[in-house]
């Protein structure tokens, strides 16, 4: 489960990067409307994360994280 969150928030982070670096007038935005960047960055953030969190419950609810554990390995030789 930490793994899912810390790859979620790389990739979070990474998105906001590209969006504030591609001269889109992005940059403007952040410096004129702080506190409305602020609630927005967080705010999609705990979203990803519902989704996210969403996604994996149903996945164990439902038994595929169990089916994925039990494939074997195709690089281990028995």
């Amino acid at each position: 489960m930490f793994k899912i969150i810390i790859i979620y928030e790389a990739a979070f982070l990474f998105f906001w990067n590209i969006l504030y670096y591609s001269n889109s007038g992005i940059e403007n935005w952040f410096q004129e409307k702080i506190l409305t960047v602020i609630f927005v960055f967080l705010s999609t953030m705990a979203l990803g994360f519902t989704v996210i969190y969403i996604i994996f419950i149903s996945a164990k609810l439902f038994g595929i994280i169990d089916k994925l554990k039990k494939i074997k390995d195709p690089r281990k030789t028995i």
